[in-house]
């Protein structure tokens, strides 16, 4: 059951005085939180898109990525225009033809997306269409648990996957198949981009991976 404060403690001076503290300094000003929660959309506090996960993992992945990474995407966005500025190349898979419409103009050259129903396992097996390896596969859009056991196939030798949402019950048959495959697993837990709930970004890797984990 998810915890909640009393609306008595809205009547606390102190603590209203740190709530308001927070919309001017602090954490949710240095990490763009306030503007990500105000505009509805995952931004730096620079206004520059960042990918909408836990501010844990984002942390733990700066300076680790690099411009000879090849990486695929489920789900595109502000992540996808993140993610291109520091690796070599980025492919994305994205289900919704009018989101995918708004946003296919604003990707770099780097970029190769490509709109997939969710119709048969089209969407699931996408990665599977490509010839090259994968360092980094983002799970981050529809029908996870099916994209993280299709994608390891497609992961190169130091490959690595990153699961968004992973404290959902129902994506913890992901967690389950990936372990099995001999997967180790790191879940950033804590707040996200605009989000005030509790959130989870999982990492499976294993030995001499390329994030140097």
């Amino acid at each position: 059951m998810e915890k909640t404060g009393s609306y008595q403690s809205l009547f606390n001076s102190k603590l209203i005085k740190g709530l308001l503290s927070l919309a001017f300094k602090g954490y949710f000003v240095q990490t763009g939180w306030i503007n990500s929660y105000l505009n509805k959309e995952s931004l730096d506090p620079n206004g520059n898109p960042i990918p909408w996960l836990t501010y844990s993992f984002l942390d733990f992945i700066d300076g680790r990525l690099n411009k000879n990474l090849l990486l695929f995407e489920y789900g595109a966005g502000n992540s996808t225009l993140f993610y291109a500025k520091h690796v070599k190349k980025v492919t994305a898979v994205e289900h919704d033809k009018n989101w995918f419409e708004r946003i296919k103009n604003q990707m770099p050259a780097n970029v190769a997306i490509k709109n997939i129903s969710l119709e048969k396992d089209d969407y699931i097996n996408a990665i599977k269409q490509e010839e090259q390896l994968f360092d980094i596969v983002i799970v981050d859009g529809r029908k996870r648990v099916s994209c993280c056991k299709s994608a390891i196939e497609k992961l190169s030798t130091g490959g690595v996957l990153i699961l968004d949402d992973s404290e959902r019950a129902h994506y913890q048959p992901a967690i389950d198949f990936l372990l099995q495959q001999g997967f180790k697993h790191i879940p950033f837990s804590g707040i996200a981009i605009g989000a005030i709930h509790r959130k989870a970004t999982s990492l499976f890797y294993k030995e001499n991976n390329c994030l140097g984990i």
